[in-house]
């Protein structure tokens, strides 16, 4: 009845829901990635952008393939203002089925402001550009194909 009553204490709370589902289940990628959200600025006060990292990388060790981590991890480095490491990983969000719309809105923005300010950042945007159109066709070839 005591282990009953702390596991239904945890549900009351995100926080607790999702430390005590990594507690359970380690290697769950979903719950490394929704907890490292929480250390990203969730929660304003639990912020820890290293915590964040370690349990991204974590969720990508799980499964190289599973693309939502792009997403986590360009809003980390977006934070931290590690603008170069946040294109990468925004450009690899784009690529993702389930975090391209979110992506989009971000990266429209960002370029927006970068373009305006620095110059020089045309060729990266066009590089980056020319990498997800490439992705994109491809995609569309290998749907035409099915």
């Amino acid at each position: 009845a005591i282990r009953t009553h702390s596991r239904a204490a945890a549900w009351m709370d995100s926080v607790p829901l999702f430390e005590s589902s990594l507690v359970t289940c380690p290697r769950s990628i979903k719950s490394n990635l929704e907890i490292s959200k929480i250390y990203s600025g969730l929660v304003p006060h639990m912020v820890d952008y290293e915590k964040s990292l370690k349990l991204i990388r974590t969720a990508q060790s799980i499964d190289p393939t599973y693309c939502d981590v792009h997403q986590q991890y360009s809003h980390v480095y977006f934070h931290q203002q590690k603008y170069f490491l946040f294109e990468k990983e925004m450009a690899q969000s784009l690529r993702c089925p389930f975090t391209m719309g979110q992506a989009m809105g971000n990266w429209n923005k960002y370029w927006k402001v970068v373009l305006k300010q620095d110059a020089s950042a045309r060729g990266r945007y066009d590089k980056y550009m020319a990498s997800i159109q490439e992705e994109m066709a491809r995609s569309e070839e290998k749907e035409k194909g099915k």
